[in-house]
């Protein structure tokens, strides 16, 4: 208020910098008003009399009273006026509508449904049908305590098979024999082998191996027979290097060779071996079948493997007497073919046709079986070419004995009468397979089976025990990227690595998923057309109707279906533009969440026909947070479809947010019209980031890999959620902002990361405020002083802004900060003047890192108070 000598001057004179949040407006204030009349009457008229008696000073004060309630509600039409300044969400809304803007509705979450189907054991041909699972197939939430069962709606439509319902990793590998192995692995627990046994090993080379340990393990039925003293791991499973198939079109029958040859023995390109079969009329069932049987019955040769000996014997003639110990009588002329003794005879010398006879008569030995000679100072390996019976009388000693032919003789001077033992009767061992040790991670998974019909680009959901983090069972959705074929495997590749590492036994991989969001469908009838009034108006009976995110420019679409007589009509952003015979649309959604459809004028737009009930809408109800179900919470099928036996959904339900607040109008208003849905500059990939539905914060940096340049942006969702590569916001939003910028141009989006910071105060009280009230106001500015709605990205906090932060709370009459520091420095517990949130920065092999979000730690605030 200016003064000219004594008398007050209005209006005021109204003065508003820029960037303020709140203009002032008004020209007076009851005071000044009834001052000015005042002060005007006594320079006019004299009249001095201030009496508030007085009816001229009573109908003076009325008037003030009267221009102070105007000049406030004159304000506050002036600030509605403004977006920066509107408090008033309607006031946001109608500012919007001025620059086409529709604010963001509630998007509905997605999840992906796992479905588990009827195996019909007893019929596995029946069992092994596909089953197809349509769109628009409801299941239900179980709540929790204080929820409402959400419903979720199947919106593509998948082809699901009883082989899918949990498919496995491989377990267990086939066991390498080699004549250098230190241990066995031998099905069963009864293996009738013990410590000092001897085992031969035929493999590439053949080998005796002495038993240092039997250990059984009756939970896997198996035995491990160390054969050293501290024998090695099992090695890594690898996948044996084969030849790739190589198509070929002469015909072939499928028989059982055809298989093993052609198909066991390569590595095939699943595609590739479809299309075989294709051309040669297989029957891909049959293939599968017979592939199963012959990984299942593996064929090794005969000769192979590893082998116990179940009896011991001697040579004859072990036992006989001391040569000179016989009588004279007795003992063999000089010259005789002894010799005048046969302590040192050798076998060599015993035959020359690769004969043996043992001390006495042995069963169970056939002709093909091993025979190990052995000595002190010699061993040797033997197979039998015949056994016979026959009396035999020699060094003065006779009986029945084993004669057996070997297929060499071949070392026979090293093994003399006495002083060699023979291992014979062999029985070759059944050995089990290896298991698999390692964890099941990275981009690969190969599965115990054949499995044909999978399809490139099919989502699967991987559950297991995390091998990473103890006692967690966790999941993850995959899309299969390539399918490659070899030994009998089927090995899925993935478009991504694993993000964890999981315990193999407890892996399974269910391929029956489809993708699910959040609304329930309804069909209702609007009402009747009226060609006569133009923009006609009808409004849906239940909202809120539902958006889903898409790779539109605004990252959401209606579900909303409209058809007047039955011919569709579509939903269009304005009627700007639009022809008259256009059967076309707009929708408007109230403050309330109440949608109104509205139609064209007959010349933007055409006005729908006249009609009884003849105009019928078909959408989906329910959006928002709510549909933020945890994980394996919707398992209730409104309508079991035939041969569905279950669901569920492993994963949490993401990606919902509610309708555009108040202050995320203001802040995202401008920005579709800086950007008009196409990306040039780099400021437009963040503008057009942060409009999208879905997303809270977005920042955009150039970044380097290698010697191209790209652009890297940052992303939050709402509330600070993280936006992992699998959710349908990234992947619409990558897929939009592609669309609408360069294609040239490389383009990464990665969710930010998290950084806390910690403080420790001592708080000055006023004395006659309550402590425990101050301290608790104080702890609350601060959280919402550095929340995640409050902060930016790559922004720093300052030990300023928290002194001014608690200072500002009523009741603080001064402020000591004992600590200020990042949660994660390592040489913390100190007071720093700034705190720096790291921008966008080159991680490890060239890969960037996104820009953090620094905010106040979530645990308590150290405060302490004490009084001024």
């Amino acid at each position: 208020m200016t003064q000219n000598g004594d008398t007050p001057q209005m209006p005021i004179e109204i003065v508003n910098r820029a960037g303020l949040s709140a203009i002032a407006y008004r020209i007076g204030t009851h005071t000044e008003f009834k001052q000015a009349v005042l002060a005007r009457l006594a320079a006019k008229l004299g009249l001095h009399n201030h009496d508030e008696s007085d009816f001229t000073v009573a109908l003076i004060d009325a008037f003030a009273v009267m221009a102070d309630v105007l000049t406030f509600y004159q304000e506050r039409i002036a600030n509605e006026s403004f977006l920066r300044t509107a408090i008033e969400r309607r006031s946001t809304l109608e500012l919007a509508r001025l620059i086409d803007y529709r604010p963001r509705p509630g998007v509905a979450s997605a999840a992906y449904l796992a479905f588990t189907l009827e195996d019909a054991p007893g019929a596995p041909e029946q069992g092994a049908q596909p089953i197809a699972i349509g769109t628009r197939l409801k299941v239900q939430s179980v709540p929790g305590p204080g929820e409402q069962p959400q419903v979720f709606e199947t919106v593509e439509e998948i082809e699901a098979r009883p082989d899918w319902n949990a498919m496995r990793p491989l377990k267990t590998q086939p066991q390498p024999i080699s004549a250098v192995m230190a241990s066995v692995i031998l099905s069963g627990t009864s293996t009738d082998v013990k410590p000092g046994d001897s085992l031969l090993v035929v493999a590439d080379d053949k080998d005796v191996k002495r038993v240092a340990k039997v250990a059984p393990d009756a939970v896997r039925s198996v035995t491990r027979v160390s054969l050293s003293e501290d024998p090695p791991d099992p090695p890594p499973f690898r996948l044996r290097i084969l030849p790739m198939g190589v198509f070929f079109t002469r015909a072939l029958p499928l028989r059982g060779s055809v298989v093993a040859e052609r198909v066991l023995g390569h590595t095939w390109r699943q595609h590739d071996l479809h299309a075989l079969a294709r051309v040669h009329s297989w029957s891909l069932p049959h293939l599968k079948l017979n592939i199963r049987r012959q990984v299942a019955h593996r064929f090794f040769p005969p000769e192979q493997g590893v082998f116990a000996f179940r009896q011991r014997a001697a040579i004859f003639g072990h036992n006989a007497p001391k040569y000179l110990s016989l009588p004279a009588d007795q003992r063999i002329p000089v010259g005789a073919p002894y010799g005048t003794s046969w302590e040192g005879r050798t076998l060599i010398d015993e035959s020359g046709s690769r004969e043996i006879d043992l001390d006495r008569v042995y069963q169970g030995i056939v002709a093909g079986s091993w025979v190990v000679l052995e000595s002190q100072t010699a061993r040797k390996i033997y197979q039998v070419e015949d056994v016979s019976e026959l009396s035999r009388a020699d060094f003065a000693i006779s009986g029945k004995v084993t004669r057996l032919r070997l297929d060499s003789d071949d070392g026979f001077d090293a093994f003399t009468l006495r002083g060699t033992s023979v291992f014979l009767q062999s029985e070759k061992l059944e050995l089990a397979d290896l298991p698999i040790p390692e964890a099941v991670e990275g981009p690969t998974v190969t599965l115990d089976q054949t499995f044909f019909d999978l399809k490139i680009g099919q989502t699967v959901i991987l559950t297991g025990a995390r091998d990473d983090l103890e006692g967690v069972v966790d999941s993850e959705v995959l899309t299969i990227a390539d399918i490659i074929f070899s030994e009998g495997y089927t090995t899925l590749s993935f478009r991504r690595a694993l993000q964890n590492s999981y315990v193999r036994d407890s892996v399974t991989i269910n391929a029956n998923v489809a993708l699910a969001t959040h609304g329930e469908t309804v069909r209702e009838i609007l009402g009747g057309g009226n060609a006569s009034e133009p923009f006609q108006r009808l409004a849906l009976r239940q909202p809120p109707l539902t958006y889903v995110s898409s790779n539109s420019p605004s990252g959401a679409d209606s579900t909303l279906e409209l058809r007047v007589n039955d011919l569709l009509w579509r939903e269009v952003p304005s009627f700007f533009g639009r022809g008259p015979n256009e059967r076309i649309f707009v929708t408007r959604t109230s403050d309330d969440g109440a949608t109104t459809v509205e139609f064209g004028n007959g010349q933007a737009g055409a006005r729908p026909p006249t009609g009884v009930e003849n105009i019928v809408a078909v959408y989906r109800k329910g959006a928002g947070a709510a549909g933020n179900v945890e994980a394996n919470r919707l398992s209730l099928l409104t309508a079991r479809p035939p041969g569905v036996r279950g669901v569920t959904n492993p994963l949490s339900a993401k990606g919902a947010t509610d309708p555009e607040s108040r202050d995320d109008i203001r802040r995202n208003a401008a920005l579709t019209m800086l950007t008009l849905d196409r990306i040039v500059s780099l400021q437009d990939y963040e503008d057009f980031a942060r409009a999208f539905a879905g997303v809270a914060k977005a920042s955009a940096t150039w970044t380097w890999s290698g010697q191209t340049r790209g652009v890297f942006v940052t992303v939050a969702g709402a509330g600070g959620a993280e936006l992992a590569e699998q959710d349908q916001t990234y992947i619409n939003l990558l897929a939009a902002m592609r669309k609408a910028g360069d294609p040239h141009v490389s383009l990464r989006v990665q969710t930010y990361r998290k950084a806390y910071f910690r403080i420790a105060a001592t708080v000055m009280v006023d004395p006659d405020a309550r402590k425990e009230d101050v301290l608790a106001a104080v702890e609350q500015k601060l959280r919402t002083a550095f929340s995640f709605d409050a902060r930016a990205f790559g922004q720093p906090a300052a030990l300023s802004e928290v002194m001014a932060a608690i200072q500002s709370v009523v009741g603080v009459r001064a402020v000591d900060v004992d600590k200020f520091f990042r949660t994660d420095d390592p040489n913390g517990d100190g007071i720093s003047r700034i705190l720096i949130a790291a921008a966008p920065e080159v991680g490890t092999e060239d890969q960037p890192l996104a820009a953090e979000l620094l905010t106040l730690d979530p645990r308590p605030v150290e405060l302490v108070g004490a009084n001024a």
